[in-house]
């Protein structure tokens, strides 16, 4: 009789983002696009006496497409007299009644980025921001001088050296920490800065408002850009939307866009038209003048709108993926560790938003999304912790698979399995195998080569032994080289290894795990190393059956089997025989205690009778256990010709068995 393994394999839901058809739709991932842009609006000319006079109305719509690295503007339609930075209008008809301006442009956009291909030092010397002083001062809404901005922006930026790791860290510090929250949305004004930062939410404007201050008050100038941007989001009645983000100024190479809500940091996608820069979110969109006696100006809301008209080809992302899964094989109710390596391609700085994606079966422990800086062509490790159930079924084997995936639609996919009796990490075990400093880039280019056994009989002893080499080009100096809390402080040149041995007794059944480190001021590198530590299989065999049985009845028993160590019984057969009959049980291993039942005719039942059950198995080098029990059954007859049958089966029994 054998009892196999039940292989479940689970799926992560399919997500659109990653079907081709889907891929083809998504706006963001094209290197160009043609937008044609409509923004109109309209005032009322009130008369407001009784002898209204009207000689001129002038508008000035100053949200206007520049031209610059990224967008061209290719055609303009409007009634009115375009200019560098606005379009102006002017009415002369002296007619007391609505008026209504606006334009029509078809913008190309290109997948285009000022690069920061070189480390500029932070903070910035005088002589850096010489010309863009005004671009530090604080203004209504971003008030840059607020002391709790000063603060959490020096918090930020305390004892860092590069300029476009500093915008990192405050551009991603308000994506973690300030929600995006449309109630806060107002027709009249934005939030301060130093609100969002208190009240820790608000919309796009504002969070670019509190990015924008807080750069400021580092002697950074950045300034705050209007436009158009194309959303998926649920939470708009259309796609495309007025939308702010910041720029940076970089000496040497320009403003650098960053946009918190994106999550684009040192770059806007396609989407993104800008149609004007400036001090303060808070600057006026039109501007007007009359000269009229006895006529008031009410204003109306610009009205946005924005459609594709043609598409470039997709673009590659310049990041790389892998991912690593540090156990391929853990027991019911573990932790487990996935690492995703991201690999810059480029020759500049780039950022990218990481999350995954595993089935809902799994939790995945702390934040999933993280974004992620990358130097030029630098490869850094990120971690997400998931925690397996312990409620899943023994007898099943689940295999869970893991995406890792950016923003930008590149993926990369892995999978573990699951089973009763393997690896159990606890949370304590994987946090101890995470990097705590992820900028310690040159991990990579370390690698432990380990040689130890895989499986161990319990008290026996073994070598373990692992060399560490430099891959890279950069001398490692007091590198701490651990093995099994065994610590060597060593200096290890390029392209040279070292190595240590220690010895181990398997004194504990079980999966046990060592783990290996090497760390210094360059390098935090970990990994485990897993090893199964086998006792001798044994069983604990246990047999219920009834005193007494009447004659001609049957005999019922249940043969209890229960594993009572850690490794498996293989090979397990159960043979009974009594009664003149031998019956036969076979398992190809025990892996959880089971119960048999055997029924014995009772025909042949005498007096006194001996039921002998022979239990044996292998371990996995093929020795032999056994276990042998009897049991003793009384048998039992009313009539006087039962006993006397009964009489004459035990005489049969001694001379034929």
């Amino acid at each position: 009789m054998k009892w196999p393994l039940l292989l479940v394999l689970f799926t992560i839901p399919i997500f659109n983002i990653f079907s081709a058809a889907a891929l083809e739709q998504n706006l963001y991932f094209h290197d160009s696009l043609d937008i044609e842009v409509s923004i109109n609006s309209q005032f009322d000319l009130v008369a407001e006496g009784s002898n209204p006079t009207l000689q001129s109305v002038d508008a000035e719509l100053l949200l206007f497409p520049p031209t610059d690295f990224r967008q061209e503007l290719l055609n303009l339609k409007t009634d009115g007299q375009a200019q560098q930075d606005k379009v102006v209008f002017r009415w002369t008809d002296r007619q007391v009644e609505p008026k209504q301006f606006g334009y029509k442009a078809l913008i190309h956009t290109q997948n285009e980025r000022l690069p920061v291909r070189n480390k500029i030092s932070f903070p910035l010397r005088n002589e850096d921001v010489h010309g863009y002083e005004q671009y530090l001062k604080p203004t209504k809404t971003i008030d840059s001088n607020d002391p709790a901005i000063i603060a959490q922006a020096s918090e930020l930026a305390e004892g860092e050296t590069d300029l476009f790791k500093v915008a990192f860290k405050v551009a991603n510090w308000v994506d973690e920490n300030v929600n995006y929250d449309l109630t806060t949305l107002t027709a009249e004004t934005s939030q301060k800065a130093s609100w969002v930062l208190e009240n820790k939410r608000g919309v796009c404007d504002e969070m670019t408002s509190l990015f924008v201050a807080m750069m400021r008050s580092l002697g950074v100038p950045a300034r705050f850009v209007s436009g158009i941007s194309y959303t998926t989001s649920d939470l708009f009645s259309a796609p495309w939307q007025p939308h702010g983000w910041a720029e940076v100024y970089f000496p040497g190479v320009g403003w650098v866009a960053f946009d918190i809500t994106f999550g684009q940091y040192g770059y806007v996608d396609v989407t993104h038209i800008k149609l004007r820069d400036g001090f303060d979110p808070q600057e006026p969109a039109t501007r007007y003048e009359w000269l009229a006696t006895d006529v008031d100006l009410q204003t109306k809301k610009l009205d946005v709108n924005a459609a594709v008209k043609a598409e470039g080809k997709m673009q590659a992302e310049e990041i790389q993926l892998e991912q690593e899964i540090v156990a391929r094989e853990v027991g019911l109710g573990s932790y487990n560790l996935i690492k995703g390596i991201l690999k810059n391609k480029a020759d500049y700085y780039a950022a990218s938003t990481l999350k995954i994606a595993v089935p809902q079966e799994l939790e995945i422990v702390g934040k999933n999304r993280r974004t992620i800086l990358l130097g030029p062509k630098e490869v850094k490790e990120t971690y997400w912790i998931v925690r397996i159930p312990g409620t899943l079924e023994s007898e099943f084997i689940y295999t869970f698979p893991a995406l890792i995936y950016s923003e930008k639609n590149v993926s990369v996919q892995d999978e573990f399995t699951v089973q009763s009796g393997k690896q159990y990490y606890s949370k304590e075990d994987i946090q101890n195998l995470v990097v705590s400093d992820e900028e310690k880039t040159y991990s990579r280019k370390v690698s432990f080569d380990c040689n130890y056994p895989r499986e161990l009989k319990q008290n026996q002893e073994a070598v373990i032994s692992c060399t560490v080499k430099n891959s890279g080009n950069t001398n490692l100096y007091q590198l701490n080289f651990c093995l099994e809390g065994v610590c060597d402080v060593m200096d290890l040149p390029i392209n040279q290894e070292k190595s240590t041995v220690v010895k181990i007794k398997a004194e504990q059944v079980g999966w046990q795990k060592i783990v290996v480190s090497a760390e210094n001021n360059l390098v935090e590198k970990k990994a485990v190393l897993e090893y199964l530590v086998r006792d001798d299989p044994a069983i604990a065999v246990t047999i219920e059956h009834p005193p007494s049985v009447q004659l001609g009845a049957v005999v019922p028993l249940t043969i209890q089997l229960k594993k009572s160590s850690f490794s498996e019984p293989l090979s397990v057969t159960v043979v009974v025989e009594g009664l003149s009959l031998r019956h036969k049980i076979e398992l190809e291993r025990l892996e959880k205690d089971q119960a048999f039942p055997v029924e014995l005719e009772g025909k042949r039942l005498a007096g006194k009778n001996s039921i002998a059950i022979t239990t044996t198995w292998k371990d996995q080098d093929g020795k032999l256990y056994s276990d042998q029990q009897t049991v003793i059954v009384l048998g039992e007859a009313a009539s006087w010709e039962g006993k006397v049958r009964l009489f004459l089966n035990g005489i049969l029994k001694l001379f034929y068995g």
